[in-house]
């Protein structure tokens, strides 16, 4: 359940003023959400308790182990589902990553200047056959860093010692 549903469940079946007030204060959504399970498990440990109780004469010793076992449990089930997280976002991180990894050019072959579209893998060497002369072309490819300028509306351009002309920008 992610956070959001939680706190709307949270908000939702606690509408005593007390717990509307006490929750109003609290800005954290972990704390939040902290709290909720442990009312949750304290109440379903309270309720085997009784069961507990009734059956066996021992409210508390139930009550424990009621307790201990829905940690166990929620553990073993938060393991399994944050596993389950962790693959499913690797895979979407490898898709996107082989996504963007995937580029098309269209370059001219080196033999027959002849315009070719030629798909292009960030992550190995890359070659082509050219479709009209059928040589095998590599590709090598270059990238650099450049300034950022900003672009000026009028340019000042000196004539002489104290004079200058305004020179407007065709951006202007």
């Amino acid at each position: 359940m992610s956070i959001q549903l939680q706190t709307k469940f949270m908000k939702k079946y606690l509408q005593i003023e007390f717990y509307k007030n006490l929750i109003s204060k609290i800005n954290n959504p972990v704390v939040l959400i902290v709290a909720l399970s442990l009312l949750l498990t304290t109440g379903i440990s309270a309720l085997i308790g009784v069961g507990g109780y009734l059956l066996f004469s021992s409210f508390w010793g139930t009550f424990i182990i009621a307790f201990g076992l829905q940690f166990v449990v929620f553990a073993i089930i938060n393991g399994f589902l944050q596993r389950k997280d962790l693959i499913e976002g690797t895979k979407i991180i490898n898709e996107q990553l082989e996504a963007i990894s995937k580029f098309t050019v269209r370059l001219t072959c080196s033999y027959c200047k002849k315009p070719n579209m030629v798909p292009i893998l960030l992550d190995q060497e890359n070659r082509f056959k050219c479709e009209s002369c059928n040589q095998v072309n590599g590709v090598k490819m270059q990238f650099f860093a450049t300034q950022i300028t900003t672009p000026l509306n009028n340019v000042l351009l000196p004539v002489g010692e104290n004079e200058s002309i305004v020179f407007k920008t065709s951006l202007s």
